[in-house]
């Protein structure tokens, strides 16, 4: 069975290419978002197997929809999207248990990530 996805992202174009994307790749993508606020919303709309969320947004960075969904499901499946690389960012998200794909990042690493 497929899973289901939310695709948050400020950038419209990465929104687009990563459903496109993810669709072609038998992803199904339940939700798209341009925000963290979005993203709770819509988490707590389509309760999705999987949520793809940058971190840096305006109204509600990643790390606030990351706190957000994770109150409401401990248990939640996130990946982090962010050309971030900043040590302090790494090592909160580890300690989330969340793992970071780094823009650019190459979308057969993240079909293998959702897919895990």
């Amino acid at each position: 069975m497929s899973k289901s996805v939310i695709v948050i992202d400020d950038d419209e174009d990465t929104v687009r290419l990563f459903t496109e994307f993810l669709e072609e790749n038998g992803i199904n993508v339940i939700g798209n978002g341009f925000n963290g606020s979005t993203a709770v919303k819509l988490f707590k709309e389509t309760k999705p197997d999987v949520v793809l969320i940058d971190l840096n947004m305006p109204n509600g960075s990643g790390f606030y929809a990351i706190k957000k969904i994770q109150d409401i499901e401990p248990k939640a499946r996130i990946i982090a999207v962010s050309a971030d690389s900043d040590y302090t960012t790494e090592e909160k998200l580890e300690k989330l248990n969340i793992p970071l794909i780094q823009k650019p990042f190459k979308m057969d690493k993240v079909i293998s990530i959702i897919q895990s």
